[in-house]
């Protein structure tokens, strides 16, 4: 089923929800207003009432799922975890609605006030759903052709899913694509790398084998080259999402990038270097091919990265991925 529509049965039953409420509440309204069809408009209200009410459990457990299963980061968990509460809060009163709706002889007066506060309540719910997706892009995938790879995580921090399994605690690399990564046979040579500590972590002066060196490191899961190369105020741009920070990456889409990463066999298509004075900048075209959670991956990816000389250290202080 989550290969059929993804996660978005729950987006596209809350719609049914959002919509019979309101409804509801318009013809609850306008029982009390327009004398001449108040029962037609009463009768109107409750059914749309009672059916809103059947709606939203099923939207309930399309949202149960989509919960446990969408990856997401800290920041976005957090505004899901508010999510979650208020849709409980407005499930209860939709229900509570209903039954007081299905016991009423008549439609009062009370009833229809009712009927606006749980309209009011799944606005808020509604924005909040809003937020997950058009600010955090929790859901959304890649169109063929767009310029950006959708990024969402699992595995950005202490996250109680309950039941959640590895593979959505996993990061979703939906086309996702770190260009840099040589391919076989131009691999970065670590052999005469230490990487037992930060100050032992050798930084390369060539801009491109930094290039190297970092996805390398992704690949080897060793985090204290990462934090060697990467400058404090780096930014991290993928798709339409970013970190401002080395603190913010390396907390949440490293960890994710560290599981995918050495997954995939990476083959570069074209590198173009160059350097301004203490600037430095690399765009990499790739091709990466693998499987990861049972997913197979096969795509094209475009890697910038510019690079800043801090003394006798060049840093990152910008990368872009994005699908080419």
């Amino acid at each position: 089923m989550n290969d059929l529509i993804i996660p978005n049965w729950h987006p596209l039953l809350v719609h049914f929800t959002i919509a019979l409420v309101v409804t509801s509440s318009v013809f609850f309204v306008l029982s009390k207003i327009v004398a001449g069809k108040a029962d037609t408009f009463a009768l109107v209200g409750r059914w749309t009432l009672w059916s809103a009410a059947v709606v939203t459990i099923l939207t309930l457990l399309a949202g149960w799922q989509a919960y446990n299963s969408v990856e997401h980061d800290d920041v976005a968990h957090t505004v899901m975890k508010t999510h979650r509460f208020w849709a409980l809060i407005t499930a209860g009163a939709l229900f509570g609605l209903a039954l007081w709706c299905r016991r009423a002889k008549e439609v009062s007066v009370l009833l229809v006030a009712g009927s606006l506060v749980v309209t009011g309540l799944v606005g808020i719910t509604g924005y909040l759903g809003a937020e997950l997706v058009y600010r955090h892009g929790l859901g959304v995938m890649r169109l063929p052709d767009s310029s950006g790879a959708g990024h969402s995580h699992a595995d950005g921090g202490d996250h109680d899913h309950g039941e959640a399994t590895a593979e959505n605690e996993a990061h979703e690399h939906v086309d996702h694509d770190h260009g840099a990564v040589p391919p076989e046979g131009e691999a970065h040579d670590h052999a005469d790398h230490d990487h037992s500590g930060v100050a032992e972590a050798t930084v390369p002066i060539d801009p491109a084998a930094i290039s190297d060196a970092f996805l390398a490191a992704l690949q080897s899961g060793d985090e204290q080259v990462v934090d060697k190369l990467l400058a404090d105020d780096v930014l991290i741009i993928e798709g339409g999402h970013a970190q401002s920070s080395k603190a913010a990456y390396m907390a949440g889409h490293m960890k994710s990038d560290m599981k995918f990463v050495p997954h995939m066999t990476f083959e570069i298509l074209s590198r173009e270097t160059g350097q301004s004075g203490d600037r430095a900048w690399i765009v990499t075209f790739s091709r990466s091919v693998g499987t990861y959670n049972g997913k197979d991956y096969d795509n094209n990816g475009r890697e910038f990265m510019l690079l800043r000389r801090e003394g006798e250290d060049w840093k990152i202080a910008l990368i872009d991925w994005a699908e080419k």
